[in-house]
């Protein structure tokens, strides 16, 4: 392959790559043209990315091996609370060090849970997530939650860039070019041949809870110092948190022409711009989750199927077909 074919395929995966949330963008920006093609809401859409973006990257690890958490939502909320306590104690570092160990322990308890009792992942994520909501709801009344401006900076620019570019160096290196990435992607793609090659599976999924948790940490950082608070709930209400970023996960995972770390920011922008305009043309909140639930479906479903529709394939075999009538 000579230079210029590899510039041009280069420049092809580039345009596959961003094509599907410049196509949103362009069909959100027909109805409302005094929103979208401003130049300046670019810029608003890839910072309310960041945060979910965070989270599908801490989500990403447990997801390539087949792992569904949704007590993510419920982690973030309980560091945010530990690491706002730990900050009325020593400031900017306890911020920092509290909401980073409280994410890491809880990732550690749930993969625990998961290792010992060979449960499912999503049922083991359901017990979390009703643990750490209770123990968030305990623990929010024994201090008023006050988030200082010195918090703020990860949630602002220009810090909320400078974690997201550092976070995704180290993700895409640790995802890529790790033994621990390797596994990874053997256990996904074939966990049996995985187990014979001498894979721990067990104890491979119990890191990436750990390792998630450490990435939760960091996006709770960020998610605290971008809202200015975070707040208890109950009843599985922090469920809500994970929909997003998963959903953004796994259309990055379906994206061929690009780094699956890559795909998920452009999985979380795409839905990030469909819940921004699905709000600016006034539909009301409660479809909104239906319209986005609506387009996830299609967009996997078109992916899944795409081969059963190959309108080249189909194109030749007809021509094939009238070629040999016409002999």
């Amino acid at each position: 392959m000579n230079k210029d074919s590899r510039s041009l395929q280069f420049i092809r995966r580039i345009v596959s790559t961003l094509a599907l949330p410049v196509i949103v963008i362009v069909v959100l920006g027909c109805f409302r043209p005094d929103i979208y093609f401003q130049p300046k809401t670019l810029g608003i859409l890839l910072t309310q990315a960041i945060p979910y973006a965070l989270i599908g990257w801490a989500m990403v690890f447990g997801i390539s091996v087949g792992l569904f958490d949704f007590s993510v939502g419920s982690i973030v909320i309980l560091a945010g609370l530990v690491g706002i306590n730990m900050s009325q104690y020593f400031g900017l570092a306890g911020f920092i060090l509290g909401t980073l160990l409280a994410a890491i322990l809880m990732g550690l308890f749930t993969g625990s849970l998961f290792a010992a009792l060979k449960i499912p992942s999503i049922i083991t994520g359901f017990a979390a997530l009703l643990i750490f909501e209770s123990l968030a709801t305990i623990y929010q009344k024994k201090f008023e939650v006050i988030v200082t401006d010195s918090m703020k900076v990860f949630g602002q620019a220009p810090g909320i860039y400078i974690v997201a570019l550092l976070t995704f160096v180290l993700v895409y290196v640790l995802f890529n070019n790790t033994k621990f990435g390797y596994q990874i992607k053997a256990i996904g793609g074939n966990e049996a041949v995985a187990k014979s090659m001498g894979i721990n599976s067990t104890r491979l999924k119990l890191t990436t809870y750990v390792i998630g948790g450490l990435f939760l940490g960091i996006a709770t950082l960020v998610k605290v110092g971008y809202q200015g608070t975070t707040t208890a709930v109950t009843n599985m209400s922090s469920m809500t948190q994970v929909f997003t970023p998963m959903m953004g996960v796994l259309i990055g995972m379906f994206i061929s022409s690009c780094n699956p770390i890559i795909g998920v920011f452009i999985g979380e922008l795409t839905i990030t711009a469909v819940s921004s305009g699905l709000v600016s043309l006034g539909i009301e909140s409660r479809l909104q989750n239906v319209v986005v639930g609506i387009f996830l479906l299609v967009f996997i479903g078109f992916k899944l199927n795409s081969q059963a529709f190959d309108f080249k394939k189909l194109f030749s075999k007809k021509t094939a077909s009238l070629s040999t009538q016409g002999e």
